[in-house]
């Protein structure tokens, strides 16, 4: 059934139906395989095989060649225990120790020497033929699978099954193992599964320069500087896999979270072992002296059940119980306090006296030591975990497949979605984040930007990111240093940062060229910086048109040559009034319209007239005609219409215009077309003809001289002038600084080029840059002789402010001021309040004004009179736009939420307002009493659901909505109440809908065969709304009936099994099997009316037009 080479010796093991385990020396094969000199392996085996007289005869009985002679291969031991046959065998890896399964369903160690084998222990728990079993090829566990449908690891040293994984209906056969990750494979009936038995993540901390980490049996500290790694304490023997290790450095104390071997092979799979009540953690005083190089001391540890574990003070620490209770310890581990959080699965490190919460709702920042929530972010994934950054204001976290990057505040500032896991991370200095996938070195800016820095070939833990060098551990606990580059996200991080000198050195002194880069420069809007370093032209021409560098562009285009190009450039060009550039491009790409345009909006009419003269070469009569008309050439207008054949518009043209020898050649010609026959009719001129001539340019480029030049006329359009952009702005700052310092500017790459006045200087534009309409260089100033005096004196004043501030030039001497005895010796205000006789208190708050300032939920701000935050609130979360509907609501909820007490006789009247939390006592917690609750809206759904059944559809339609209307303005107090608020949107939705439509219906006319069919379409999509089984049953039935009247035999049909199905009442089952055999025995079974409506493909209805939206 099965045999297995041993991996070092010479031996081989065979497992048989006959129910024994042999072992096999073959030690004498490998003998007699080795060629003698003089002779090749090949030969010597064909003499074997041939039997020839060097080797003997090797011909077995039946005349066979036998490849293996008599002595070649022993049996060194037989090994009977198994009562049925034996199913599979293994050698141990490294001990003289054999395993076997067997039909008999138990497993069989084996313990053997040189001269005897025997049974060294069973192990029992399989329920069914053991299929396979193996040896961890890296623990002391061994790992059975079997007919019973259940894969088994069992505890070598204990003899004891520790985890088993089981599946519905399969049954296992075989099972093997990665020959180098620690992973495993089953196959089963169907198919295969692929799983690994613990978790492989090491258990690590960094403080400062230090790394410390858990490496059985020993905590080890590594030396980020020096990479000096010593361990420093011997562990408590027993421990499963570390899971996570906190270090306190002020005690000079550890907390390692352990997990069982059980809890371990039970969080990797499905187990029947819970994994939560299998954790423990041990408190280690690390001695001072440690690490200074004697050998590891044994520290006996403080121990408990924990989930987990964190540091919250100098000497407390917080433990997770498996019931969800957070505990604070002491470090004798005692019990100094307990906080009450409910619901709580897990927790994380948030800095002292803090910790990250995490619940079924999502995770809370909570001040363990005052028992209050400081922020909190809902609706995450998983929260597996989390790495502060060193200053602690930011904080990455991260689930299976999704990265959180929030502020301290939990506001979420980027999210990353990846295809693989996420297994570690750590915060770059300049405050990225670098973590670590399956397959990648990954980096995340708070922005959101993100990208791959380098590909891995097996996982790592990040520890620490410094540099170019990355530190982190292997799954074999092997520290690693990484070398990266990060250019990459340092660009980026510049151009966030608006460092635009270092951009511009890492764009001249770095590899960036690629597609990635230059998309990125063009979403972030930075193309400009793109024409840096990029040499492709259609690359060069499109960054050009996207950052609007029309002499860029316009080298490109001619490079490419290409229509497209030349079209994009010319609306540039029209957009920026460069009508040179405009001109030529209408001219490479032939566009003749555009041109005879771009001619007259500018006045150039001599080229205008070039253009009528190639219009009549090419024969192109209308263009030729209307440039006539645009030069006001009405003789060329005459000579078009008369080659065209429109002889009499012709003749009215220059009978119009006083063209008289054009008008008499005309005339003859039309009586001479008309012949003797017939009396010609020449068309009447109007009396009140005008001259249609345009208005002449005032200024035409074309005969713009020497003294129109003077005069400022250009022939592109004026702009204004603008401000460098900031790269370029980035270089003239940091060339003007090293001028005037006389410095060179290396050091200062990197860095914000800041003016005198604290500002960015060039690189952030001012109001007075922005409004730049001309420059001031061509005043004529005398500064010599007016402004320069002016200017010499406001220096002088200035050096005299600087020099000393009590000068003549301000009267601020209050020595001979005479006041008022009374007023010699006051004082301020509180010693005035002293002296009075009573101080009237400030007006205190009405309480409901703070329910506005502790909620940002709509139904507080009703209640406390802040309608215009209500109404916002409103719109924001669910979109409403008109408030008339919720007028009734804001009322009735305002007034429920305060009632009056009356007073004694001539006093007013005292409002009381009741509190939903009326236990807490302090102001910035107190809320207004739930007024409006789910339970009022159940009850009401049930008056709607009343209302349907008796087929008042208005006054149901009117209950849905009043209590669609209701739920944003509802306060629930778990997310079970906010599931069914949700739910209760959907079925009013659904009631509106299709009541709604069963109006329509019912007040169509039926008189048209048109109105027939839409009646009865409505009646089918009806069916379709999510309704309560007795609601649907009367909608299949009326559609039912409606389609069985309209003759469509087969739709009915359908309608009519969809309604046995629902299990109507005994009579209504009898009527409608009778319509369905009627329908199953009409000819033809076919519908009668198309109508437009499919069962079978799923729609939702518009509630406008009452047509189906098909998905």
């Amino acid at each position: 059934m099965c045999a297995q080479f041993h991996p070092k010796e010479d031996l081989i093991v065979s497992a048989s139906l006959d129910q024994t385990v042999r072992v096999w020396d073959f030690s004498e094969l490998r003998k007699k395989s080795v060629a003698p000199s003089g002779i090749s392996g090949i030969e010597e085996h064909m003499r074997q095989i041939t039997g020839s007289r060097l080797g003997g005869s090797n011909l077995g009985a039946g005349g066979h060649t036998e490849l293996f002679g008599t002595g070649d291969v022993i049996v060194r031991h037989v090994m009977e225990g198994h009562d049925r046959g034996v199913n599979w065998v293994a050698f141990h890896h490294s001990l003289p120790i054999v395993v076997s399964a067997a039909d008999d369903r138990l497993i069989k160690l084996w313990r053997m020497t040189e001269t005897k084998a025997w049974e060294l222990d069973t192990l029992r728990g399989h329920y069914n033929n053991v299929s396979c079993v193996l040896f961890h090829p890296r623990q002391d566990l061994l790992i059975s699978d079997s007919e019973d449908k259940s894969i088994r690891v069992w505890d070598l040293a204990k003899r004891v099954c520790i985890s088993c994984i089981r599946r519905d209906s399969d049954r296992y056969w075989v099972i093997a193992a990665h020959p180098k990750l620690n992973l495993f494979a089953a196959g089963h009936d169907a198919g295969f599964v692929v799983f690994k038995l613990e978790r492989e993540r090491p258990a690590f901390t960094v403080y400062k320069d230090y790394m410390f980490y858990v490496k059985a049996p020993f905590l080890r500290r590594l030396d980020l500087n020096a990479a000096k790694d010593i361990p420093i304490i011997q562990l408590r023997e027993g421990r499963g896999t570390a899971a996570s290790l906190a270090y306190n450095p002020i005690e000079n104390a550890a907390l390692i979270l352990s997990r069982s071997r059980e809890a371990d092979v039970g969080a990797s799979n499905t187990s029947t072992v819970s994994s939560a009540t299998k954790m423990v953690y041990d408190l280690y005083m690390i001695p001072r002296e440690a690490g200074s190089g004697a050998e590891p001391q044994h520290v006996e540890s403080r121990s408990g059940a924990g989930c987990a574990v964190a540091w919250v003070g100098r000497n407390r620490f917080a433990v997770l119980e498996s019931t969800g209770t957070i505990v604070i310890k002491n470090l004798s581990n005692e019990k100094v306090n307990r906080v009450g959080f409910s619901g709580v699965d897990q927790f994380f490190y948030a800095g002292t006296g803090n910790l990250l919460i995490r619940d079924s709702n999502g995770i809370s920042l909570c001040d363990v030591i005052n028992k209050r929530t400081l922020a909190t972010l809902k609706n995450t994934k998983y929260i597996r975990h989390v790495v502060w950054s060193p200053d602690g204001q930011h904080l990455a976290m991260f689930t299976k497949l999704y990265l959180y990057l929030c502020n301290r505040q939990l506001e979420i500032m980027a999210t990353v979605h990846e295809t693989v896991r996420i297994k570690s991370g750590a915060w770059e200095e300049h405050g990225v984040f670098i973590y670590t996938t399956s397959n990648h070195i990954k980096y995340s800016l708070l922005n959101g930007d993100h990208g791959i820095i380098r590909t891995l070939e097996l996982p790592v833990y990040i520890s620490r990111v410094r540099g170019n060098s990355v530190f982190c551990l292997d799954r074999d606990y092997a520290p690693l240093v990484l070398s990266i580059d990060p250019t990459e996200y340092r660009f980026k991080l510049a151009l966030v940062n608006r460092r635009y000198d270092e951009v511009l050195h890492m764009v001249r002194n770095s590899n960036l060229v690629g597609q990635a880069i230059i998309g990125y420069l063009e979403k972030k809007g930075y193309p400009e910086v793109a024409l840096h370093f990029v040499k492709d032209t259609r690359t060069r021409f499109s960054l050009a048109m996207d950052c609007g560098q029309l002499e860029v562009g316009l080298e490109a285009a001619r490079a490419l040559d290409d229509k497209a190009c030349w079209e994009r450039l010319g609306e540039l060009a029209l957009r920026q009034g460069n009508h040179q550039i405009v001109e030529m491009a209408y001219q490479r790409t032939k566009n003749f319209d555009k041109l005879n345009f771009l001619y007259l909006i500018t006045g150039n009419l001599d080229k205008l007239q070039k253009m009528m003269k190639i219009a009549e070469i090419r024969k192109d009569t209308s263009s030729h005609y209307q440039i006539a008309l645009l030069l006001g050439d009405v003789a060329e207008r005459v000579k078009v219409l008369r080659q065209s054949g429109q002889c009499s518009l012709a003749y009215l043209t220059a009978v119009t215009h006083g063209l008289t020898k054009e008008s008499e050649e005309l005339k003859n010609q039309l009586i001479s077309i008309a012949g003797d026959t017939e009396q010609p009719v020449l068309p009447p001129v109007s009396p009140n003809a005008h001259l249609c001539i345009p208005s002449p340019p005032i200024m035409r480029p074309d005969r713009a001289g020497t003294a129109n030049v003077a005069s400022g006329i250009e022939l592109n359009w004026p702009l204004l002038s603008v401000q460098l952009d900031v790269f370029e702005a980035a270089i003239a700052q940091r060339r003007t600084t090293v001028v005037k310092t006389g410095e060179t500017d290396i050091g200062n790459i990197g860095k914000p080029c800041v003016t005198a006045a604290g500002g960015m200087g060039l690189l952030e534009a001012t109001d007075a840059d922005e409004a730049n309409w001309g420059q001031d260089a061509d005043l004529d100033l005398d500064e010599a002789e007016g402004f320069k005096d002016a200017l010499d004196e406001d220096d002088k004043g200035a050096n005299d402010d600087a020099s000393g501030a009590k000068e003549d030039g301000w009267d601020l001497d209050d020595a001979d001021l005479e006041l008022p005895s009374t007023l010699q010796n006051a004082g301020g205000p509180a010693e005035i309040a002293s002296d009075s006789a009573f101080v009237a208190p400030p007006v205190g708050r009405v309480p409901s004004q703070y329910w506005s300032d502790n909620s940002h939920l709509v139904a507080d701000h009703i209640m406390a009179g802040s309608w215009n935050e209500a109404m916002r609130l409103l719109n924001s979360q669910v979109g409403v736009v008109s408030f008339e509907p919720y007028r009734p609501h804001f009322m009735a909820l305002y007034e429920a939420s305060r009632s009056v007490g009356i007073g004694l006789p001539s006093t007013p009247s005292q409002f009381i307002y009741p509190q939903r939390n009326w236990k807490k006592t302090s102001t910035n917690t107190v809320l207004p009493t739930t007024v409006l609750s789910l339970n009022h809206l159940l009850t009401r759904l049930q008056h709607a659901y009343q209302l349907t059944t008796k087929g008042k559809f208005q006054e149901a339609i009117d209950r849905f909505r009043t209590i669609l209307l209701s739920v944003p303005l509802l306060v629930v107090e778990s997310s079970a109440e906010e599931s069914e608020a949700k739910s209760l949107i959907n079925v009013c939705k659904e009631y509106i809908i299709g009541l709604s439509m069963e109006l329509e219906r019912k007040a169509m006319p039926r008189d048209k065969l048109a109105d027939q069919i839409r009646s009865v379409e409505l009646a089918c999509y009806f069916t379709h709304c999510r309704l309560e089984t007795p609601h649907l049953i009367l909608t299949l039935r009326t559609a039912t009936n409606a389609l069985y009247k309209l003759k469509n035999y087969r739709s009915a049909a359908v309608m009519a099994r969809r309604l046995l199905d629902l299990g109507p009442s005994m009579e209504v089952a009898a009527q409608v099997r009778k319509i369905l055999n009627a329908c199953e025995m009409a000819t033809p079974n076919e519908d009668a009316h198309q109508l437009a409506y499919d069962p079978r493909n799923p729609f939702e209805i518009c509630a406008a037009t009452y047509v189906p939206i098909y998905r």
